[in-house]
């Protein structure tokens, strides 16, 4: 188990007496009153319902961009900065919003996310031009990035360590990658039978829902804080500019291509000074905002990784495979959408006795079995044919995903906060968001550059269109299938065998 810096531990005295589940200095083992409290597992539908709307507003935008800018006449540079605003925002605040947690208190974090998110949702759907929209979106990008740590260190300190909490993270990653599924899907069917505003609108009851649920269910209970320390303002602006920057880079490695100075080269040199710069500041303040020490934890160092590469894979199907639907076989925007439900379902579906065979022998066995099977799944996807069946070469590789996915994505939740401090429960689950999203990001400019390079060099060659997109994304499927290898190491080597690990 890792320590904090000597100043950080004598703040942390203070008694925990956050959603319950022991001491400050405590590693949230659950000796608190929560483990007899009814109302926790009521507070984790609350609590991952919030986070459904966080996911699935990442997807819900994708098929409505066409009719946003119809709408609003904006030309192609501002309907990518739609995207790009919030996802920068979100992944540069991440580390600030789970260190806010640990600080200010998980559910005034929480709730202060879910605020600025849904109000900013409104302001989305109210917008009559691009900048308005765009500086909404980022908006979104800030309440989401205070929102989904506080969230998950809800669950991970509400929760004993053990069965409950293993449960509760499999049925939070169970609704949360449901909402990622869904956008899909929601994207297509309301910009179709209502209008693109309502993609944001919808978000308003969610967020309504999931304040006044935390608030009730928490009434009573105080919020923990760590006091008495000066906030890590340098660490926090180096660290939010270092990631802004970088996600900069990756997104436009895309439509610039990775060689481009202005839109990733100088951006990428910027993230890496700034983020060696945050690391120095890190080692040298009183109470960082990022604890180096927690990456001396086994658990959270692999999970992390984890994170990183099953995202990629993740990330990279649902762009590849959107594709093959709409290049190869023909299929519309909306069809292509309802393509992905099997993927969502079976991911509902696997949730269940993954958590089961958690329980008896531990994350191990549970992410090899998903490690193998995205691998398995990735590899038939390198062999689709231009006039492929969905029903035959498309289908069975989005069930064997949707199950491996969601058994690479639990354990890696419980696993990377089993040896955490209770007190830095937060800043652990920003980093494992934080991961999640750098990793997508990364997945899809690797393949996605990949597979444009590819196709464009086909059509080039005079290759027919429907061919030449298949090429690139074969490319993109057996690079997919190279992150795949890696995923699969990390849960051989980096997960340990003993039994004693077996619940978090």
């Amino acid at each position: 188990m890792t320590t904090d810096h000597p100043a950080a531990r004598t703040q942390d005295r203070t008694p925990d007496t956050d959603t319950g589940t022991g001491t400050g200095t405590g590693t949230g083992t659950g000796t608190g009153t929560d483990a007899a409290d009814p109302r926790r597992w009521r507070l984790l539908v609350f609590v991952a319902l919030a986070q459904f709307m966080v996911l699935l507003d990442t997807t819900v935008v994708n098929l409505a961009l066409p009719a946003v800018q119809s709408d609003l006449g904006a030309g192609p540079t501002a309907i990518e900065w739609v995207l790009t605003s919030y996802i920068l925002c979100f992944g540069g605040l991440m580390l600030l919003g789970g260190r806010t947690a640990d600080r200010w208190g998980r559910r005034r974090t929480f709730l202060l996310g879910a605020l600025l998110f849904t109000a900013a949702s409104l302001l989305c759907g109210l917008s009559r031009d691009a900048g308005l929209l765009i500086a909404a979106r980022a908006l979104q990008g800030c309440g989401a990035a205070f929102l989904s740590p506080a969230a998950m260190s809800l669950v991970t300190t509400t929760f004993p360590r053990g069965r409950e909490r293993t449960t509760a993270l499999a049925v939070w990653a169970a609704l949360a990658g449901l909402g990622g599924t869904l956008g899909v899907i929601a994207g297509g069917l309301i910009t179709d039978s209502l209008s693109w505003r309502w993609i944001f609108y919808i978000n308003l009851p969610f967020g309504a829902v999931a304040v006044a649920g935390v608030l009730l269910l928490s009434r009573g209970r105080p919020d923990t804080a760590v006091r008495g320390s000066r906030p890590d303002l340098a660490g926090a602006v180096t660290v939010t500019a270092g990631l802004a920057a970088l996600v900069y880079a990756i997104v436009n490695i895309q439509d610039h291509g990775a060689a481009s100075p202005p839109y990733v080269l100088a951006p990428a040199a910027a993230a890496l000074a700034l983020l060696a710069a945050f690391l120095l500041i890190e080692r040298r303040a009183a109470d960082p905002l990022l604890p180096l020490q927690l990456f001396a934890t086994r658990s959270l160092a692999t999970a992390g990784l984890g994170r990183v590469l099953t995202s990629a894979v993740q990330a990279s199907v649902l762009f590849l495979c959107s594709y093959y639907l709409q290049r190869t076989l023909g299929y519309s925007t909306l069809a292509s959408g309802f393509a992905f439900l099997p993927l969502g379902i079976v991911a509902i579906l696997v949730t269940a006795p993954a958590t089961r065979v958690m329980h008896r022998a531990g994350p191990r066995p549970v992410y090899l079995a998903g490690a193998a099977g995205s691998l398995l799944g990735l590899l038939l996807l390198t062999q689709a044919p231009a006039h492929g069946s969905y029903l035959l070469h498309l289908l069975p590789a989005l069930l064997i995903l949707g199950a491996s996915m969601q058994c690479c994505g639990i354990p890696v939740n419980v696993h990377g906060v089993s040896d955490i401090p209770h007190h830095q429960q937060g800043i652990a689950s920003g980093v494992l968001v934080a991961a999640f999203q750098v990793g997508a990001s990364l997945g899809v400019a690797t393949v996605a550059t990949s597979a444009l390079t590819r196709t464009t060099s086909e059509l080039t060659a005079h290759t027919t269109p429907a061919l030449a997109w298949l090429d690139g994304l074969h490319l993109g499927f057996w690079i997919a299938a190279g992150i795949g290898v890696l995923n699969l190491l990390t849960a051989c080597f980096g997960l340990p065998r003993h039994p004693a690990t077996r619940t978090a």
